[in-house]
């Protein structure tokens, strides 16, 4: 075979090749987009967390790309995890609470999403009384976690 003729052959092996493969990631992502949880983002997964003084009221909320969710709050008494499930409603994230072995499940908390931070508009009284639980802003590393949870 000529020089020629075996460039044109590996170019149109390289092409077809490179066709096949965008036809099988075209027939596959109409399923991966009907697997998906309609109402888990990915981009609103993380960590969000509370930057204020040790004296101050916190909270911490992790959102699981699963769309499980753990809530730990501080409003000033002590803290209490909570463990459960949450759900993107536009601007909004609802976080629904698993129910503990012999009692019902603590209600709903709502934070409103804006700019990579959380701000709870609903939440439960009982436990904050007045006070309004503080705005959380998403990224802190595990270290910074760590670090901040050890030292107060």
């Amino acid at each position: 075979m000529s020089c020629l003729a075996t460039r044109i052959f590996e170019k149109s092996t390289t092409s077809a090749l490179r066709v096949l493969l965008a036809g099988v990631m075209v027939s596959i992502s109409p399923v991966a987009a009907l697997a998906a949880d309609g109402h888990i983002h990915a981009s609103l997964a993380g960590i969000y967390v509370t930057r204020a003084p040790k004296t101050d009221p916190t909270m911490s909320v992790s959102l699981g790309e699963d769309g499980t969710a753990t809530v730990t709050q501080d409003p000033g008494q002590g803290s209490s995890t909570y463990f459960g499930h949450w759900q993107d409603e536009g601007n909004q994230i609802k976080v629904t609470f698993n129910a503990t072995e012999g009692e019902p499940a603590p209600p709903p908390m709502v934070f409103e999403t804006a700019h990579n931070k959380l701000e709870a508009i609903s939440w439960n009284h009982e436990i904050w009384g007045n006070v309004h639980p503080p705005t959380m802003t998403k990224g802190y590393k595990v270290k910074y976690l760590f670090w901040s949870a050890t030292m107060r």
